[in-house]
């Protein structure tokens, strides 16, 4: 199978900070500083932030985009998790075709609100970090599987992979680098219980990569911090993809 991956084939890119915390904070006991935080992200990043909601075991913040072709996505920018907080800055969204959103500098917005969050929880710490690129690449009429199997080395696994999904651990420079590969679809959005047409079913494959700190720290500074980031920026796009292509 010859697909080339490519930022071209690109559907779909989300991007996810994760920030591991302990101990953890707890919406239950956390909530005027929760609430402060969330209401500072949304004055400070409007275009990412924007609505906090909150109820009594959960804390979120949620952002409505409003795409070309007129539709509206909500999508949690900020959401709490058992671990620790998840910022969520989507690059592309696929709703019936791809869609770019103007957020510039994910980076720097993420540095600002960890910067935010160490101050107002200043007596936690913080032993990972990590950066997640959530990508879909588009494979037109060529069945997703197909391709995904066509890295497995025997005819017989080809033809009787009825799924498939490949995960691997490849750490490098002192950072876990998680790879997950799936195969997917792509499909305009239809009413409910409404058959799609074959010429509006295409193909994708869901490409995961996570990055953290190898090696967990008691607190880490941010020096180190800054350190993930720009392994992760250097890692992806341009290493993922030659990774992906088999170009080393």
């Amino acid at each position: 199978m010859n697909y080339q991956f490519s930022l071209e084939n690109v559907s779909q890119h989300i991007v996810k900070y994760g920030v591991d915390i302990r101990p953890a904070i707890s919406p239950e006991q956390d909530r005027t500083k929760l609430q402060d935080y969330g209401n500072w992200l949304v004055e400070q990043f409007p275009d990412v932030f924007e609505t906090l909601l909150s109820g009594p075991r959960e804390l979120r913040v949620q952002r409505t985009f409003i795409l070309p072709n007129t539709k509206r996505v909500e999508l949690p920018t900020f959401v709490l998790t058992p671990r620790g907080p998840v910022f969520t800055l989507p690059e592309r969204l696929f709703i019936d075709r791809p869609h770019e959103l103007s957020i510039p500098d994910r980076d720097k917005i993420f540095r600002k609100a960890f910067d935010e969050l160490r101050t107002r929880f200043g007596e936690r710490t913080v032993p990972r970090v990590g950066v997640v690129h959530e990508f879909v690449f588009d494979t037109g009429y060529v069945p997703s599987l197909d391709v995904v199997a066509s890295s497995l080395k025997h005819d017989l696994w080809r033809q009787k992979a009825a799924n498939l999904r490949i995960f691997m651990e490849a750490p490098s420079e002192g950072k876990n680098v998680n790879i997950d590969i799936r195969p997917t679809y792509l499909q305009r959005s239809v009413r409910r219980n409404e058959v799609v047409p074959a010429e509006d079913m295409k193909f994708g494959i869901i490409v995961n990569v996570d990055i953290n700190n190898q090696q967990l720290a008691e607190d880490l500074t941010k020096a180190q911090v800054n350190d993930i980031l720009v392994f992760a920026s250097d890692y992806v796009p341009d290493e993922l993809i030659k990774f992906l292509n088999n170009e080393y």
